[in-house]
């Protein structure tokens, strides 16, 4: 269906229209009849930034046999660049060997040449915080290895280079060097007066980080989840086991793999003490699960820094200072993001070090 020349209420009718259809014609395929009595739920998710909507649909209806049943699932929708995320998810479940790594993709739907509406499996977790338990750490980092070590298909690298990241990247470290000026001149938060330097410093090297870490980094360049947290990670239990799930695959890219695993196990440790102390356990890990030398030598440790920077400067940081000045947000959110932010100073100061 195209929308050109509808209104925004007739567009939106007729989406509905369209994610209906699609999700009766996904049912009527897995059940091979046509289901009867349909009836949908939805309810918004929060998450999914580079999506223009997120929802959570439960399907009532009837299958062969007049037995009812109940399904959920989420539905994406995207518009423009975003749309490149349905091609991830697409490119994923054609190669076996990652299929599980993300939710089951059920169908997509492209109403024009701008838009994608993903509709994917809703995952109920195991448990709601896994993370102390470093098994569940580990796997996480297993199932982000099997993804880098993917041969990038011609078609998905094209529509991912379509994406100015690095243009971006330095819009948000701008911006984020000017949020700490704010913070620095605020009474009581003086200690982020050091943080301002390194973030200026990274910010005006970033072009040059950027050409080393992706050019010639120790782990090369291939495709990155691009926003691995303690949020985007699932467990769930796969074949009588608790296997992790990645999810929200919005900010996938051509990029480091180093920028996965230090999002991963600096955002992991801000939460966690264990995963702070075992931190060059957890990316030795990594290093096995790729079949690499588990050795943390002097130039991964470099480029994990600068990676590290490089995810601090593309919005991490930048989130959590601007809580911190949000006169809106409540004491605790306000103490819960400087610590936060601190974290991710503490990042920006290993890399600046090694940068200098």
């Amino acid at each position: 269906m195209r929308y050109a020349g509808m209104t925004t209420q007739t567009i939106r009718h007729a989406l509905q229209q369209t994610i209906r259809h699609t999700i009766e014609t996904l049912l009527t395929r897995e059940h091979g009849a046509p289901v009867q009595e349909l009836a949908l739920e939805r309810r918004p998710l929060r998450g999914g930034l580079e999506a223009a909507s997120i929802e959570l649909v439960a399907a009532a209806y009837r299958g062969p046999g007049g037995r009812a049943h109940r399904r959920k699932l989420v539905v994406k929708r995207l518009r423009g660049a975003t749309a490149r995320e349905a091609l991830v998810y697409e490119r994923l479940v054609s190669q076996p060997s990652v299929a599980a790594v993300a939710p089951r993709l059920l169908g997509v739907e492209r109403p024009s040449a701008e838009e994608a509406v993903l509709y994917v499996e809703a995952l109920r977790p195991v448990r709601a915080w896994p993370w102390r338990d470093l098994t569940a750490a580990h796997d996480a980092l297993a199932q982000a290895a099997r993804i880098h070590a993917l041969a990038v298909p011609p078609e998905l690298a094209g529509a991912l280079g379509g994406w100015d990241y690095d243009r971006e990247l330095n819009a948000t470290a701008a911006r984020t060097v000017e949020r700490l000026a704010d913070v620095r001149r605020q009474t009581g938060l003086r200690r982020f007066t050091a943080g301002h330097r390194w973030a200026r410093r990274l910010t005006g090297a970033l072009p040059a980080l950027r050409r080393q870490l992706v050019g010639g980094g120790p782990l090369g360049c291939t495709l990155i989840h691009g926003d691995l947290h303690p949020g985007n990670v699932l467990l769930r239990r796969h074949r009588g086991r608790e296997a992790a799930v990645l999810i929200d695959w919005g900010r996938a890219r051509l990029g480091s793999p180093l920028e996965d695993l230090s999002c991963w196990l600096q955002s992991l440790a801000a939460w966690e003490p264990v995963a702070r102390q075992r931190h060059d356990t957890l990316l030795a890990g990594y290093l096995t699960a790729r079949g690499l030398s588990p050795r943390l030598g002097p130039e991964l440790r470099a480029g994990y820094w600068l990676a590290g920077a490089s995810n601090a400067l593309s919005g991490a940081l930048l989130y959590h200072v601007e809580v911190m000045l949000d006169a809106s947000a409540g004491s605790a959110a306000r103490v819960r993001a400087e610590y936060a932010a601190r974290e991710w100073l503490r990042v920006l100061r290993r890399a600046d070090a090694f940068w200098s």
